[in-house]
């Protein structure tokens, strides 16, 4: 639930938040998120959680649920405007299956494009004092998701480091992405050819923009955007949310 917990700290906070609920009407706590007398009506939505249970997911999978709302809602969002989806580091696929079950994407007239290299994030990309987590470069990653989204004929998957696999295939106008790569030297490269093809309305989903230990890609994306006169507005969980205008 909160990473860098050792057996003993989480053992006593799983005390005080039982405390807590004595006195706190709801609480959310998960994925280093402490949420109190929230209405977290998206935990009602039928269509939202039909679309969380879809498949089977792990318990930290389900732990993202707001998260993962987020990008229902922006994705959804984007319906009103033209243009196709995107998402630039892809892992398993876990957001845009949630999505895709969430919008009934494969009877959309819009094609998704999913980037990744499935073999971790390139050495030149890597921030400073990172490593590559082993699970990204399991080897069965691309056919998994490749056979994830099989049944889609409009979400296409497509390997390779950014940003030179856009030039390969790359939509011309979009409408919502999502980026989660882990990298602030790959984000960029990904919104310098990107984020100009965003229509006016579009929505650009920023997943590790708020977390402190991925403060470089903030420090690295603020002035990107201000050039173009935009801020990011940053969410409690730690995704940062761009309104193309």
């Amino acid at each position: 639930m909160f990473y860098g917990m050792n057996p003993e700290q989480t053992r006593r906070f799983g005390e005080a938040l039982r405390a807590m609920k004595e006195i706190q009407p709801r609480i959310f706590a998960a994925d280093m998120v402490i949420a109190l007398a929230r209405n977290m009506g998206f935990l009602r939505d039928a269509a939202f959680m039909q679309a969380m249970n879809a498949e089977p997911r792990s318990r930290q999978e389900k732990s993202l649920v707001w998260r993962l709302h987020v990008l229902c809602w922006a994705a959804e969002s984007a319906l009103a405007v033209e243009g196709d989806f995107v998402e630039c580091g892809v892992f398993k696929g876990l957001s845009t299956s949630v999505v895709a079950h969430y919008l009934d994407f494969g009877k959309r007239d819009r094609t998704w494009y999913l980037y990744d290299t499935f073999a971790g994030i390139p050495a030149e990309q890597l921030d400073a004092g990172r490593s590559n987590p082993k699970e990204y470069q399991d080897a069965g990653l691309y056919p998994s998701v490749v056979r994830r989204f099989a049944a889609y004929s409009n979400i296409r998957v497509n390997q390779g480091r950014v940003p030179e696999v856009l030039a390969q295939s790359s939509p011309q106008r979009i409408a919502f992405m999502h980026i989660d790569m882990n990298s602030a030297a790959a984000e960029v490269a990904a919104l310098e050819v990107l984020f100009d093809r965003m229509t006016p309305g579009g929505l650009l989903v920023l997943d590790d923009y708020g977390w402190y230990w991925y403060r470089d890609q903030k420090k690295a994306e603020d002035p990107f955007f201000l050039k173009r006169g935009l801020k990011v507005l940053e969410l409690p969980t730690g995704q940062g949310l761009v309104l193309k205008r």
